[in-house]
């Protein structure tokens, strides 16, 4: 390993925490980064990582936007585990939202409110529902409203990746407030067709040039291909939801949920989509 990436795989959070406080700040910055983006750097363990998570959410080393991503991540391995603190998590990224929601726009992934919001309310939705969904109806509209209110000329190529989280967040919004759908649908794919227009368009001349394989058989399927081609199932869904007659309504939402919902493990996916058909019960007659 390098001087600035330690191997924290084996270790419990404490021996992680302890070992970035012992750093020097722009080393410990930069493995603490590793350990919340990169989840393949964390302790092996769930529970571990989960603590070391906690941990990094209250690191005065780290940036406001890498607590909250932080914040985040820790909500994403709690609800993959199906886990009793997760309504405990979930109140605390309530009054983290405040927070989210009055971050700066700016260049960068992980330096970008666009991008921070949507990943929020995508964990938020998802602990939600596995909590007996109260908070669902007020997620969705403050979903709606962010989706309708992106500044576009203030967007950049990173977009596309926000809209990826944006679609399922919509489709689990939609399950709460199902007669929204058309609307939310037709603004789901605009969001995507600009999305991709400005997906690294600035770039394309690198890869024409110095990046392009030289045959067709060569090239590789792309992580961001796999990201759209389930956001286009999702968005499809949608669509076929809001365009569903009445006798094809339910069923037609549950397709939503099932795409939409949490998934990293078969357990998270199973308690969610029973979670999702608690909700249309009440609002898909």
């Amino acid at each position: 390993m390098s001087k600035t990436r330690q191997d924290f795989r084996d270790k419990t959070a404490q021996d992680c925490l302890a070992a970035l406080a012992a750093m020097p700040r722009k080393q410990h910055l930069a493995q603490a980064r590793l350990l919340i983006y990169k989840k393949g750097q964390r302790p092996r363990d769930l529970g571990e990582q989960f603590d070391l998570l906690d941990g990094l959410t209250k690191d005065p080393v780290l940036t406001e936007f890498d607590r909250l991503y932080a914040l985040i991540a820790g909500g994403h391995k709690l609800s993959e585990q199906v886990s009793p603190l997760s309504s405990d998590w979930l109140d605390r990224m309530v009054v983290a939202l405040d927070e989210v929601l009055a971050m700066p726009i700016g260049y960068g992934l992980r330096k970008d409110r666009t991008h921070l919001v949507f990943s929020a309310l995508n964990v938020m939705m998802n602990l939600d529902l596995a909590t007996g969904a109260h908070q669902g109806d007020r997620l969705a509209q403050i979903s709606f409203d962010e989706a309708a209110a992106l500044n576009l000329r203030r967007m950049t190529p990173y977009l596309f990746n926000s809209v990826c989280n944006l679609v399922k967040v919509v489709g689990i919004a939609l399950l709460h407030r199902p007669d929204a759908a058309h609307q939310q649908a037709e603004r789901c794919a605009k969001l995507m067709s600009y999305a991709i227009e400005i997906n690294n368009s600035e770039h394309w001349w690198v890869f024409s040039r110095f990046k392009a394989p030289r045959r067709v058989d060569d090239l590789s399927l792309r992580a961001a291909f796999g990201s759209f081609r389930n956001t286009m199932k999702r968005l499809d869904a949608i669509e076929q939801a809001a365009n569903a007659d009445a006798a094809a309504r339910r069923p037609a939402f549950e397709a939503v949920a099932d795409l939409c919902v949490g998934q990293a493990q078969p357990a998270q996916k199973a308690a969610l989509i029973a979670a999702a058909s608690r909700v249309l019960d009440r609002t898909v007659t």
